[in-house]
């Protein structure tokens, strides 16, 4: 049984003033638990926050979570192993630790990437993780070097994520993982159709060709063509554009040869997109697979993704000599660079002629201002 504060009487259980002397009770605040040290500790921040939970260990911050018993959660599954066989955790055990923690912080395709990074890994997954080298590391990724810098790439990220975490936990003291090697980056040409295979497009005359050679007369993506208001189409130029500031809503000149297909598309709209009257595949990635793959396998042209007419739409631009402040807008980049860099294709007669014609001019231009 209580007493009160003040007088010291005795108190019925649950009363909330003294019967005897009137003083409110005021119950005694619950002080929080203290986590044991080495343990971690949890706190939270301040504002309105979606996950204003943290839990942290020797400094280094493990996730933000949207409840208390959610951060104490992590702090106790990475406690929870006494030294000694956290000491002895294998590859696999790591993996199970490292993703449950940071599989909460990214996506279903991240978490997809990962899994199947993992897997390569599987000569690894019993072998204790504090006694693997970069040799070991670097035996399994040499299998794969064949794959893309980005696949390879994917490899060496998981296993270096997986080193920081066992750093961290005091399994392992150093990252071998960032001494393993990828293959060279070897940028691929970037493919674009020739005057030949565009005049086999043009003959084709199916309303899947008449999109590729709108997607050739203007640069866009295919998904900016697939969501084109029809409101936007201006007979000569259409507005519109995605994925970053400087492609949105920008203005984008149809090429004289293109513009009959946007007017047949604009005749037969059946709703507010331009390409709502298309019978085939409206979205894009169908497009690609049921109507634009099988027109360039019946026309006999190698299969190109349809960024190729990006492509080929920037590097006739430069060969005609449209201004390159002209076409960074059109193409939608915020730095010429990027335009230059990926979307035109310079073949070498066309090289060699740019500068023979400048130092025909150059000499020229010499000649003339001789007394």
């Amino acid at each position: 049984m209580a007493n009160c504060i003040k007088c010291k009487a005795a108190l019925p259980d649950g009363a909330l003033f003294c019967p005897m002397c009137g003083k409110k009770q005021v119950a005694e605040k619950r002080k929080a638990l203290k986590r044991a040290n080495g343990t971690g500790t949890v706190y939270k921040l301040s504002g309105r926050r979606s996950r204003p939970w943290v839990a942290a260990k020797n400094r280094v911050i493990i996730g933000y979570y949207p409840r208390k018993t959610d951060a104490v959660d992590a702090l106790d599954r990475l406690t929870g192993r006494p030294l000694d066989e956290r000491y002895n955790m294998t590859f696999s055990e790591v993996y199970e630790d490292w993703k449950d923690e940071h599989f909460r912080e990214i996506g279903p395709s991240g978490v997809e990437s990962y899994e199947n990074a993992y897997k390569v890994f599987k000569p690894l997954y019993d072998k204790k993780f504090r006694d693997l080298r970069a040799s070991d590391f670097q035996s399994v990724v040499d299998i794969y070097m064949d794959k893309s810098h980005s696949t390879v790439s994917k490899y060496k990220q998981l296993i270096t994520q997986m080193s920081n975490w066992a750093i961290r936990e005091e399994i392992c003291s150093t990252n071998f993982a960032k001494y393993v090697k990828l293959p060279e980056n070897v940028k691929k040409e970037k493919e674009v159709f020739t005057a030949e295979e565009i005049e086999k497009i043009e003959a084709d005359g199916s309303d899947a060709a008449k999109i590729v050679l709108m997607l050739l007369a203007t640069g866009m993506r295919i998904g900016e063509l697939f969501s084109l208001p029809l409101a936007d189409y201006h007979k000569t130029y259409v507005v519109g554009g995605e994925k970053t500031k400087a492609g949105r809503d920008r203005v984008i000149p149809i090429r004289p040869e293109g513009k009959p297909y946007f007017a047949y598309f604009a005749a037969k709209a059946t709703g507010k997109l331009l390409l709502s009257g298309y019978e085939g595949q409206k979205i894009p990635a169908n497009f690609r697979r049921r109507d634009y793959y099988p027109m360039l396998d019946r026309l006999g042209i190698k299969r190109k993704t349809p960024h190729a007419t990006r492509h080929t739409y920037a590097t006739r631009a430069v060969k005609e000599g449209l201004p390159p402040e002209f076409l960074q807008k059109i193409i939608g980049h915020a730095d010429y660079s990027t335009t230059a860099n990926i979307y035109t294709h310079l073949d070498p007669d066309t090289l060699v002629a740019a500068v023979t014609n400048t130092l025909q001019a150059a000499s020229e231009n010499g000649k003339k201002k001789k007394p």
